[in-house]
């Protein structure tokens, strides 16, 4: 019975409770080999399982492992499930098939996936979901919002980057990383939801221990008309599909994604605007000035084709043709130091929109809100000093009051 080194289960006076003894770890009080606390319980099929519920040393003791029994039994018996198995759902399990529900329910989830499968896929798809511990997800975190060091040069590297230079892995935004935890947060709250898996969710920042970034990367920077009219020149030669949606989001404030999902139904000329899918799935009605609406009309697409569309495959576009970033380095409109703050890309153009009229002075915050379509008036907040103010005319009063 004392024998430590075979796995033998110790009867205790609870029905269905053993303990076994560690053949590694003693009891720091007794010196004597720790006990492991376990139950046995049958599955559906009348198979028996062994369960661990944890060791004297760390405060198990044989009346909890009585009532953990009890409560595994009796969720087996409400739900049919066993719960031993489904704690060993992955979370690619869960990401897989929240992805094949979010396709077919229109959500948008396509390119959170595309960055989870870029920057999380290989760290984590296979693990159970609960080993998910806190502090593997803030270490994932940490190492994703970290700032990547730039590689030491030698004299012998310095001809071979002359001719070809490796370039440097980009830093993620903080909303980025907040995305694709997001992304993977919606997968388990799905595989609750449906019985797949149970406990509490990790990323839960609800009463949990997840944080989300704080993140400081609101756009600062937004086209000149002079800019502005560079870019659409230049993508007119270079990409005439484009240049339109570049057009469309300057006009209209129109989101990338926005623009990639419309189709030729969802231009309505009698009504002067567009039906845009939201992310999120909401379809929602936008009014957009005339030409627009021409301009649009002039592609002829059927009602349910897209009317951006790539060139060889004839489907909607997913993100941005690289060309875009062509002609922004060809203008100099990029940042030298490649700050994203001022980085330019096609949803600047919403940016641009939203500034140019904050600018005018022939909006008000709401109104301003209600063109951008924000959910709240924190969102539109970002422009309000760009509305024209008289704090200038304030400021010499100190001036005035020195001299």
């Amino acid at each position: 019975m004392n024998d430590v080194t075979t796995r033998k289960y110790i009867k205790i006076k609870f029905e269905g409770v053993f303990y076994r003894l560690s053949s590694k770890k003693r009891n720091p009080k007794t010196g004597e080999p720790d006990r492991i606390y376990c139950f046995c319980y049958t599955d559906a099929q009348g198979k028996g399982h062994w369960k661990t519920v944890g060791r004297h040393s760390e405060g198990v003791r044989p009346a909890l492992a009585k009532r953990e029994r009890a409560k595994f039994i009796a969720e087996i018996a409400d739900t049919g499930i066993d719960p031993a198995a489904r704690d060993r759902v992955t979370v690619g399990q869960l990401v897989d098939a929240y992805l094949t529900w979010g396709r077919s329910e229109g959500k948008y989830v396509d390119q959170h996936y595309s960055q989870y499968r870029a920057h999380l896929k290989a760290k984590i798809h296979d693990l159970p979901v609960s080993d998910l511990s806190a502090g593997l997800l803030s270490n994932l975190k940490a190492k994703l919002l970290a700032t990547p060091k730039g590689n030491t040069k030698s004299k012998k590297n310095v001809a071979v980057e002359s001719v070809s230079r490796a370039k440097p892995r980009k830093t993620l935004a903080g909303q980025t990383v907040n995305c694709i935890f997001s992304f993977l947060r919606s997968a388990i709250n799905r595989g609750i939801a449906t019985g797949a898996w149970s406990g509490a969710n990790p990323l839960s920042t609800r009463g949990g221990t997840w944080k989300m970034v704080k993140p400081d990367n609101e756009r600062l920077r937004f086209l000149t008309r002079d800019e502005a009219k560079a870019l659409l020149d230049d993508l007119e030669k270079r990409h005439p599909q484009l240049h339109d949606m570049v057009l469309l989001s300057l006009r209209t404030g129109l989101r990338p994604a926005e623009m990639f999902k419309l189709k030729g139904q969802d231009v309505d000329a009698n009504a002067c605007g567009l039906y845009i899918l939201q992310k999120g799935g909401k379809r929602v009605f936008v009014r957009v000035p005339e030409d627009m609406i021409r301009m649009l009309q002039a592609y002829n697409r059927k009602s349910a084709e897209p009317i951006f569309q790539q060139p060889r495959k004839k489907v909607a576009f997913k993100k941005t043709p690289a060309c875009f970033q062509t002609a922004v380095r060809k203008l100099n409109l990029a940042p030298e130091d490649g700050d994203s703050l001022y980085a330019i890309t096609l949803h600047t153009m919403r940016h641009t929109f939203a500034s140019w009229l904050a600018q005018s002075g022939q909006v008000t915050l709401m109104e301003l809100q209600k063109l951008m379509r924000h959910k709240n008036i924190t969102m539109t907040m970002r422009y309000a000093h760009l509305f024209p103010g008289q704090e200038s005319e304030k400021l010499s009063i100190i001036e005035s009051i020195l001299v």
